[in-house]
């Protein structure tokens, strides 16, 4: 990182924890979507949070509704495209983050829009 970088990525400040969701998922043999890091499970424990199998704790990302989640995921582990929606201010690029750092191990791999209302 150079002295410029106002923080490092998700994916290594948590790496602890995503170290410890991957062996939750090869000890419970949780099945994976091809190319992803983690199980759809484990993309949504590392979000909302709680504790692996082994006790480790994974702290929440998001502090919100666990449906929501669990759709989102779902919606990417089918294949298809996600679209968070709403107001600035309510963790879109946050979530977005943290699910790109989840499912693929690079969280830098994300695309952000910003349209303007006339």
């Amino acid at each position: 990182m150079t002295e410029n970088t106002l923080r490092q990525p998700v994916e290594i400040q948590f790496k602890t924890e995503l170290d410890a969701l991957l062996g939750h998922d090869e000890t419970l043999k949780l099945l994976k979507p091809d190319h992803w890091l983690l199980s759809p499970q484990a993309v949504v424990l590392y979000l909302i949070g709680g504790k692996t199998h082994d006790g480790t704790l994974i702290s929440a990302k998001y502090i919100g509704q666990r449906r929501l989640i669990e759709t989102a995921v779902a919606t990417l582990a089918t294949d298809r495209a996600l679209l968070l929606l709403g107001v600035p201010g309510t963790a879109k690029s946050w979530v977005s983050e943290h699910i790109a750092a989840a499912v693929s191990g690079n969280s830098q791999q994300l695309i952000q829009c910003k349209r303007s209302l006339k």
